[in-house]
């Protein structure tokens, strides 16, 4: 009983909260959003008062009761659809840009509802819209919004008749947002055409077969099967043709743009494989360490590998003041004074971030640049400034810290975290006993010094991080066997020489 009160509380909370931005933001100096939301809220309602026709009168208003009814029942659906958002998805509502998003989305299909009514509802591709969603947001952002815009088409009079319309385009989004798992590739979007389109199929048989006379064949309504299978392809083109502009709008990057992004033949990766291969070489290390990291805690193991690829893309502009780039014998940093070393590395933070814009790296991907140090302390350089005779008064650590981000998600707290175990990795002689005890010392410095205050990290899953950390190091620590006899010291046995 409790339980069900305190749900009953938080929906009525949520749907406060949403009228609140339909109502009280609207009236505030400071913000038009509510006054938008609530426009936006009119407008859908406004769009299912009438009827498009291809003939003149090309816009035929429906009975005033009636377009009354189907008003209010798109509102009230849109006003229940957003308060549960609001409860469940508070970083839709707080980010501008997801807001604009998922609102653009949805006005989109109902603009395909009024289009597809000349035809066949069976050919809204609610699939489309629900597939976005799940990929740029959530399944669950997704399956809300699946059920309103069946409710939509259930209201949108039109040649079908109402009711299989609905189940149609619910079952069709519903199978777009399952589908979406999958999808790792422009290719992989065929699966989505080809479920959507046979569950659709299946659906109209369902409906049609009660009704069904002999021959059954001629009987079947075959226009309503090719419609309902078009509205699959139309889905999968819909979904392959907006997907660039949903990452642009959104600045994250989907499934399909992050394998894009580890292709080889990336420019980006091609540039830093060529002109920095110890950068690049460290990088690979991280991404492993990160991706098998994200995977053991339930993380985004793509999204974190991309960004332990990119981290560190800033020192191409000055591949030679870092160690991993520099001959044996050779460091710039020798004829610097500490403070100048300082002001380079760190600069590879900003140099990094201006460089994956210019190749089009959306916001996900560049947070890994900013927060894989943090503000952590550069202790060399630090430590140097104190030998030559400097105090902490004249030089306090935070001169000699980087001025990033700390990391703010799972995914950018996993390669903050990888990158100093992958830097001390190579002090080890053997990944034996050792490489425990450094992976504890690395991440235990990185809780102490603030830097993981704003990460969303569990103890139990920094716990299983370590444990993901030593397995990956002790894999990728691929040693030859010692004393591998040369070829003076092996004698071939008689006839393994073949015939004489």
């Amino acid at each position: 009983m409790k339980k069900k009160i305190r749900n009953n509380a938080e929906y009525r909370k949520g749907v406060t909260g949403f009228l609140n931005q339909l109502t009280e933001w609207s009236l505030g100096d400071s913000s038009r959003k509510g006054l938008l939301l609530f426009g936006y809220v009119l407008l859908i309602a406004f769009l299912f008062t009438f009827n498009i026709k291809t003939t003149e009168p090309f816009f035929v208003f429906l009975p005033w009761k009636e377009a009354i009814a189907n008003g209010l029942i798109v509102a009230i659906g849109a006003v229940a659809t957003g308060s549960y958002l609001s409860i469940r998805k508070e970083k839709i509502v707080r980010d501008t840009r997801m807001t604009v998003f998922l609102l653009g989305v949805t006005l989109f299909l109902i603009l395909t509802i009024k289009g597809a009514a000349l035809v066949s509802l069976y050919l809204v591709p609610v699939a489309f819209a629900t597939a976005l969603v799940a990929l740029f947001i959530d399944f669950e952002a997704g399956l809300s919004l699946n059920l309103f815009l069946a409710l939509a088409v259930g209201v949108q009079p039109g040649i079908s008749g109402p009711i299989g319309p609905t189940i149609v385009a619910f079952a069709g989004g519903l199978v777009g947002i399952l589908e979406t798992r999958d999808i790792s590739r422009m290719s992989d979007l065929t699966n989505i055409g080809v479920s959507v389109g046979l569950v659709n199929a299946v659906l109209v048989f369902a409906f049609r077969f009660p009704t069904l006379t002999s021959p059954i064949i001629v009987n079947l309504d075959w226009p309503n099967y090719w419609w309902a299978i078009l509205n699959g392809l139309v889905s999968a083109l819909f979904i392959a043709a907006t997907v660039p502009i949903a990452e642009r709008i959104t600045q994250i990057t989907s499934p399909i743009g992050l394998m894009e992004l580890l292709n080889p033949s990336h420019p980006l990766m091609e540039r830093l494989r060529t002109e920095t291969p110890g950068t690049y070489h460290h990088s690979q290390n991280i991404a492993s360490l990160g991706e098998n990291a994200a995977r053991a805690i339930g993380a985004d193991p793509l999204l974190t590998k991309v960004g332990g690829y990119y981290h560190d893309i800033g020192k191409m502009v000055r591949p030679e003041f870092f160690i991993e780039n520099q001959s044996r014998g050779s460091n710039p940093h020798d004829e610097l004074t500490p403070s100048m070393s300082k002001i380079i590395l760190t600069s590879h933070i900003k140099q990094g971030i201006q460089l994956g814009r210019t190749y089009g790296l959306r916001k996900d991907v560049l947070n890994f640049i900013p927060s894989h140090h943090g503000t952590s302390l550069i202790r060399y350089f630090y430590l140097k400034a104190l030998r030559e005779g400097r105090d902490e008064v004249e030089f306090p650590k935070s001169d000699f810290r980087y001025e990033g981000d700390t990391p703010m998600t799972k995914e950018t707290s996993i390669i903050a975290l990888a990158d100093p175990v992958e830097a001390a990795s190579h002090t080890l002689d053997n990944l034996g006993q050792e490489v425990e005890e450094m992976v504890e010392e690395q991440i235990d410095a990185k809780i102490e010094d603030g830097q993981l205050d704003k990460s969303p990290l569990t103890l139990d899953e920094i716990a299983t991080i370590k444990e993901a950390f030593v397995e990956t190091l002790r894999a990728m620590d691929q040693r030859r066997v010692e004393n591998y006899p040369d070829k003076e010291t092996v004698k071939p046995e008689v006839g393994e020489l073949g015939p004489e």
